[in-house]
């Protein structure tokens, strides 16, 4: 009879860790698919920011971040963040149209450079400042953009740019 007993509870007590075994299994398992999910978000927003080209010219990192045209609207907008590694100066943007595969030129909508009402554009050393310039009369059919020409003259006075050749618009 006691042998009976001690098979009973040695059995009882296997089933019982089986059962919490295949508990935390599960509990492990839901762990497991939130931080996937976790990840992939932290993956998506890293690539954000991630730039389509970038050139740099003059001391200034030109980053295009963006070219996304507004099928409503019919604009094309593009996003750039300036960064400089030179002491902080100021630029004077010169941006005025785009020019699409066919050879048809857009002129300048409207634009932002960082906080400023003016085409003066604030670099503080290794500060990065992101610009949108927004382009209108470009038809979805535009899938291509030839040219961005960022045309800049800074405190010095000189002319410099930066030139960014076939982009692809993403029309949403």
């Amino acid at each position: 009879m006691k042998r009976l007993i001690i098979i009973v509870l040695i059995c009882s007590f296997k089933t019982l860790s089986i059962a919490q075994t295949v508990q935390n299994c599960d509990q492990l398992k839901k762990e497991l698919l939130k931080t996937q999910d976790e990840n992939k978000y932290l993956k998506n927003s890293l690539k954000i920011n991630e730039p389509i080209k970038e050139i740099t010219s003059d001391k200034i990192n030109f980053k295009l971040i963006k070219v996304e045209g507004n099928s409503k609207t019919q604009t094309i907008t593009m996003t750039v963040v300036l960064k400089t590694s030179a002491a902080n100066w100021y630029i004077m943007s010169s941006v005025n149209s785009i020019i699409d595969i066919d050879g048809n030129e857009y002129k300048l909508k409207s634009y932002t450079v960082g906080a400023s009402d003016f085409r003066s554009i604030n670099l503080n050393t290794d500060v990065p400042i992101k610009c949108t310039y927004t382009f209108g009369g470009v038809l979805p059919a535009v899938k291509i953009i030839k040219l961005f020409n960022f045309e800049y003259t800074h405190s010095a006075g000189e002319p410099y740019s930066a030139e960014f050749r076939d982009l692809t618009v993403d029309w949403k």
